[in-house]
């Protein structure tokens, strides 16, 4: 399981990076357009859905290397198995918190699909096929949380997890 999350993770990640290639070149387009007096509508608003892909898209490889906001002052005072303990505790929460957010991102993309919302202008984008890819990117990124938890449970008891290489 941890290599196939691997693989997608780094697949999703590259996928993130070529969109925000792409967003940034719309934005681009948007100005040199807006500038010379013939604004192309939608742009700015298609900008923000890859802005919303790139971000959920993201959240999997985040998670796999530890790299989210986090406060250790704390845990830094605790021995090692007391921090153990504790990072397991705090991945549980964390499982449950993207469980939550999971939940809540898959009935909004659902209610988005029913009701065909868009964002209203010149031109009518729907919205529902950004929220369903970002339905997409909360899967991977809670299975790596609970990846996540089972390793710090695993570590919490003493077991030492081998270092995956690139």
């Amino acid at each position: 399981m941890k290599a196939f999350l691997h693989k997608a993770n780094r697949l999703l990640a590259g996928f993130a990076g070529w969109l925000m290639l792409a967003m940034m070149m719309l934005l681009i387009i948007d100005i040199v357009f807006r500038s010379a007096d013939m604004p192309l509508h939608g742009l700015a608003e298609l900008s923000v859905f890859v802005m919303m892909i790139v971000i959920y898209l993201g959240l999997s490889r985040c998670e796999e290397y530890s790299e989210h906001v986090g406060l250790e002052f704390a845990t830094n005072k605790l021995s090692n198995k007391a921090r153990r303990v504790v990072a397991a505790a705090v991945q549980f929460l964390a499982v449950a918190t993207v469980g939550l957010m999971f939940y809540a991102i898959t009935t909004d993309a659902w209610s988005a699909f029913e009701t065909n919302s868009s964002i209203e202008g010149l031109i009518d984008l729907p919205i529902w096929p950004t929220k369903f890819i970002m339905v997409v990117g909360m899967v991977f990124f809670l299975l790596q949380t609970i990846v996540n938890l089972v390793d710090s449970i695993l570590m919490a008891r003493g077991y030492e997890m081998p270092r995956t290489s690139e």
